[in-house]
């Protein structure tokens, strides 16, 4: 069955198709050689049309059409200042269509251990994010929330995310016994090169009266480990998506540190 599979796609590959196309539709405009539809389930979910990206000047010069190629298009990505930009062959040279600033790939604060009944063990921060992410720049600032004040930074230095689901990633920082404070409040900044990116507590909201968060407001996740619960459980972030705001967080439940969370899809 597979031979014959590969057969017909090579010999279908091979012939010269005379007729209109329709992806995600058995009805193209009479108008169009192709067509491609928005939604190929009656409109429950939609998808973009994805033009071929090449990742620098130098690839696209290797594409080297020729005159006969206007219309060819691409989009250029790694332009200086972050930018990226859709560009369309004239026929002698490439011109610009579009120009956007890329988004810089954002890790976040993913899940977090900090009590536990008897002495706190095993405590830890997961950050996640964009597999290959160098978290070089990246650091965990923990806030006391009775003063507002830091007592202790991590450098990620030395940490990159991988791919451990559909391009998203883990790593986690381990702590110390009793490493975490036990909140009433207390709360955790990431800072990516002096930028606050989540500011997030336990236990109740506090402003910050020093480190890199001073006055910022922390943001309250709504759970909190009680101190009379075995270890091995954690604070997580459930739900579907592939980024912090496509989560909500959740728990106390059983503990998944430096792996994807178990009610955690990412898409």
């Amino acid at each position: 069955m597979k031979k014959t599979t590969l057969f017909f796609v090579v010999a279908f590959g091979a012939t010269t198709v005379f007729a209109q196309v329709g992806i995600g539709t058995t009805t193209p405009s009479p108008a169009s050689m192709l067509e491609i539809a928005g939604s190929s389930d009656g409109g429950t979910t939609y998808k973009g049309f994805m033009p071929p990206r090449v990742p620098s000047i130098a690839a696209r010069d290797a594409i080297n059409p020729g005159y006969s190629d206007y219309g060819l298009m691409v989009f250029v990505m790694d332009l200086p200042n972050n930018k990226g930009i859709l560009q369309i062959w004239d026929g002698d040279s490439w011109e610009d269509i579009h120009p956007v600033t890329l988004a810089s790939p954002v890790a976040w604060i993913n899940e977090f251990h900090y009590d536990n009944a008897g002495t706190d063990t095993g405590e830890f921060i997961e950050i996640a994010g964009p597999a290959g992410l160098d978290l070089s720049n990246y650091s965990i600032e923990l806030y006391n929330g009775f003063n507002g004040q830091v007592y202790n930074t991590q450098t990620l230095n030395g940490n990159v995310i991988p791919n451990q689901s559909n391009g998203i990633g883990t790593v986690i920082i381990s702590y110390p016994t009793n490493g975490i404070e036990n909140g009433s409040p207390d709360g955790i900044a990431l800072i990516d090169s002096g930028t606050v990116l989540y500011f997030i507590s336990y236990e109740g909201s506090f402003t910050a009266t020093t480190g890199t968060a001073a006055g910022m407001t922390s943001v309250d996740i709504g759970v909190t480990e009680s101190g009379s619960d075995p270890s091995g459980l954690s604070l997580q972030l459930t739900g579907t998506g592939n980024h912090y705001s496509h989560f909500i967080w959740s728990g106390p439940s059983a503990e998944s540190p430096g792996n994807i969370n178990s009610g955690q899809t990412i898409n």
